[in-house]
């Protein structure tokens, strides 16, 4: 059988991906997610092959127990899982790495990286977000100001930029779906697509996710029963149903499999919404590089 994993996938985007891919002939889907009890319930909806594994994206060291215990091969791995968090300043209990670079990013590359021996041939989604260009008007209506990269210790660090609190929340968030665009391109210049390819979607801004979860109650209701009618007249806006589907077929269609280091918007065609430098290729080499070197610790205060 083939087999999918998908991290964050108990809502939004993860959920609808999963689901479009469980009904997929031979197919088993493994949702890995922290919320086990809700990953269970959610597993027992879509069908008798969607697993449950215990996946907390926020802690290196469970990252670690989770490859160390994986075995057999990937026909897929969707890195869904995604925070934003614009009320406070939030940092992984051990590394102390500021959470929303940690999560967004950071993990999402070690468990790449750590499952690349197990992708022979099989495809890796990031997901990105027009919000990491700073001139995309949609973005800008929502106060993104787009990325803010330097250096990856400075997102570690939390970056160094003024402004509030939610200001500061948002820049990370754009930054973190940047790099997340950043690697997608840098990984595809690394590793030939015979061993594997790799692919990021911008699935559009989609109101009533559960992204705004750290925002206030006011903005949170807008959020979940107004602008899912506005985001109809936005030229950006998706849904999760219409994003996962986008995402189900990346990783699954024949016609996309030499179209590795592509990122795609929610219609399944390269985006044309792509800041120029995504693709430069120092700074491709800068994110990864810095990131792996992070990652084993060869980077320090």
């Amino acid at each position: 059988m083939r087999t999918y994993i998908i991290t964050g996938a108990t809502s939004g985007l993860g959920l609808a991906t999963a689901r479009c891919l469980a009904q997929e002939p031979d197919t088993k889907v493994i949702l890995a997610v922290r919320d086990t009890i809700r990953g269970r319930r959610i597993a027992a909806e879509l069908g008798q092959h969607v697993e449950v594994v215990e996946l907390d994206l926020s802690s290196l060291d469970n990252i670690d127990a989770f490859l160390s215990s994986w075995q057999g091969n990937i026909t897929g791995l969707i890195n869904n899982a995604g925070v934003q968090i614009i009320n406070e300043t939030r940092f992984t209990k051990k590394e102390r790495f500021e959470e929303t670079f940690a999560v967004n990013h950071l993990a999402a590359l070690k468990l790449t990286m750590g499952l690349l021996a197990f992708l022979g041939g099989g495809r890796v989604l990031f997901i990105g977000s027009g919000t990491h260009n700073p001139n995309n008007r949609t973005a800008i209506i929502f106060g993104f100001r787009g990325a803010k990269f330097t250096s990856i210790r400075n997102c570690a660090d939390g970056l160094n930029n003024t402004g509030s609190i939610r200001q500061l929340g948002i820049d990370r968030y754009a930054t973190s779906k940047f790099l997340n665009m950043v690697t997608t391109v840098e990984l595809a210049r690394r590793i030939p697509p015979e061993r594997v390819s790799f692919f990021c979607l911008d699935p559009g801004i989609m109101a009533g996710t559960g992204l705004a979860r750290t925002a206030p109650a006011p903005l949170r209701f807008v959020w979940a029963h107004f602008l899912p009618f506005a985001m109809k007249f936005l030229p950006d806006a998706s849904t999760p149903t219409r994003s996962g589907k986008a995402a189900a077929r990346i990783v699954t269609s024949k016609a996309l499999e030499k179209q590795t280091g592509t990122i795609f918007s929610f219609d399944c065609q390269p985006s044309t919404r792509v800041w120029k430098s995504v693709f430069d290729a120092e700074i491709g080499r800068r994110v990864v590089d810095d990131s792996l070197n992070l990652l084993t610790g060869k980077q320090h205060h």
